[in-house]
Parts: C-alpha cells; structure tokens; sequence
C-alpha cells in the first residue's frame, strides 16, 4: 500500500527530504528503492509516462484482487480484496452488489475471476474459518486493574473450510458445505487483552467471543475504520500468554492502525462495548451487539450476559483505581 503512495506521490511532485513528515524514515526508504523512481536534482521522480494512479484500486489494497464478473454479460460488477476473496467468492456464495444478489458459480484462482450469475433465493451465506494468531514482537505493553494490554505484531494463519446456509426470513441454517481451501498467513498489527479475572470456565468461551464480536463492532466508532477491516480472535489458553486472551487485529497485511488505536483508547473502547451490552434489549444477542456477520466460528459460542459482566468488571476496575 505505501508503495503505491509513493509512487502517485512521486508522479505529482518529485519527493524530497521534506516528504519525511508524510511518509516517515521507512516510508523514504522504501521510495530510494523502488524502480521506478529515479533520482533527479529536484528530487525522486517517478520514471514512467504513465500515472500510477490508474492502477491503484479504491476498493483493494492488494495487488492480487479478484474481479468479479457477470457470467452472461462479461459485466465488471467489482473487485475483491485477495486476501477476502476465499471468505467472499467461493464456489456457492451468495455475493451481494448495489443490493442485488449474485450467486459465485466458479472462483478461478489462476486468472483471479469470479463468475457470478443474478440470485433470487431465500437464502444467504456465511463461511467456516479456522484462524490462528502466534505474537511476533510485543511494541507496548500496559498493566491495567481488570487486564494486561499488549499491542504488537502477529501472524494470522486463516483457512475457510467450509460455508453455511441461512434462511433470509429467520435467520436459521439450512447445512453446511465443506470446502477444500489453503491456508492463508499474513503479518499485521493486535491489540489483545487478558483479564485479571476471567469468567467462570463454563461460560468462559462463550464470554471472550461475545465481547470480541462487540469490541469489533464498536471499534469503527473510535478509529475511521469499516467493521471488516477487523478481525479477532478469543480463546480459553493462548499458548504465548497462558492466560484466556482475546485479539483484535487489522485485518490487513502490515496493519492500517486500526488496532493501535484501540490499544491507546482501550478504555474507552470497554467502557463504550459494555454500555452497548447493558442497553442493547436483547436477552442472549444479536446482530446489534455480540452477533457478527463475518464470525468465522457461525457466532457460536457466545454468552452476551458474561461479556457484559467481563467488560463491566474490566471498566469498573480501572474507575476505581483512578479514584483510588
């Protein structure tokens, strides 16, 4: 992403040691290397003709985007994020565009095209993935009353394995299809948390789960961010905490600072999420509040009433210390 930056950049006015405020030391770095900016007396000059910009998409930071393409007309109907295209342009997808439905027919990886047909069923589609987060380097740490905080870099191993049907009218599922998907793995940056004191073991899962589907979904309100540039993960034991842990991370390779900013504002951020699940009239969870979209596990487990009582306990802890 910061590539194309520079270049478009470079391609406007010739980069200087006074661009250092814009793109940081790295970010300058990076442009003394990249082919297609030459060294000129006004400084780095982008080289080509051309303007980058014409090759940069709005809708994808990634190079290896699927185009997603109507199968009768040959009609560029959009493009696809690589690193979503196994979650969202599967073979069986229901795929949705300016409020129409499209069923994917076929998701060609070799040729990165996804053909996709108009839909008129009573059904939509959410897939099964197993994901995976191993820390890679600790940047910040703080110990807060209710949890230890840490924000850093980690690696992501991400598989779809398989999607499920749900009736539009109530929501229920219809079955589950296997698929045959490889494993993704991508460097991004977490924000991730473990309580000082978790939830009972028998609601714990479901405890961690519901409060990083809320955390998520109330994350966009402190950091401009659209829900699905974020990802998370909870569980009872991580192996490099050893503690029950839950991680929030940029679901974007190398991060976009979405989830340092969570890790500066945690606790507003848990003290908003538990407002959330105390006035949200709901009695076990919904798509308002513990429910998501894009849960990879099909929003199970989840305990709205033991994340409420985990990220109360969380907020609390830090207001009485703060009047201590």
């Amino acid at each position: 992403m910061l590539e194309g930056h520079l270049r478009c950049a470079a391609a406007e006015l010739p980069l200087t040691a006074g661009d250092e405020a814009h793109f940081g030391e790295r970010g300058m770095a990076l442009a003394a290397t990249l082919p297609d900016l030459i060294a000129t007396p006004a400084g780095l000059a982008y080289r080509a003709a051309d303007h980058p910009a014409a090759r940069i998409s709005l809708r994808s930071s990634s190079p290896d985007a699927f185009a997603v393409v109507e199968r009768e007309t040959g009609t560029l109907l959009g493009t696809v994020d690589g690193a979503r295209a196994d979650s969202t342009v599967h073979e069986g997808a229901v795929y949705l565009h300016m409020g129409e439905q499209y069923l994917v027919e076929s998701a060609d990886s070799a040729t990165r095209v996804a053909l996709v047909t108009p839909f008129r069923g009573d059904w939509y589609t959410q897939v099964k993935r197993h994901s995976a987060t191993v820390v890679v380097a600790e940047r910040q740490a703080r110990r807060l009353p209710g949890a230890d905080l840490w924000f850093g870099e980690i690696e992501v191993t991400e598989q779809v394995v398989g999607y499920q049907r749900r009736r539009l009218s109530d929501h229920r599922p219809i079955d589950l299809v296997a698929l045959e998907m490889p494993e993704h793995r991508f460097a991004t940056e977490a924000v991730w948390f473990a309580p000082a004191e978790p939830p009972p073991r028998e609601v714990l899962l479901g405890a961690l789960h519901a409060a990083e589907h809320a955390m998520i979904g109330l994350l966009p309100l402190l950091a401009i961010c659209d829900r699905g540039d974020i990802g998370g993960l909870s569980t009872d034991m991580h192996p490099q905490t050893g503690r029950p842990t839950v991680f929030v991370y940029d679901g974007h390779p190398g991060g976009a600072g979405i989830a340092l900013r969570g890790f500066e504002l945690f606790e507003s951020w848990v003290q908003r999420t538990a407002d959330l699940l105390r006035d949200c009239p709901c009695e076990a969870g919904c798509p308002s509040c513990v429910q998501s979209p894009k849960c990879g596990n099909l929003n199970e487990p989840l305990h709205k009433g033991a994340a409420a009582a985990l990220l109360h306990a969380i907020d609390q802890a830090g207001r009485a210390a703060g009047h201590a």
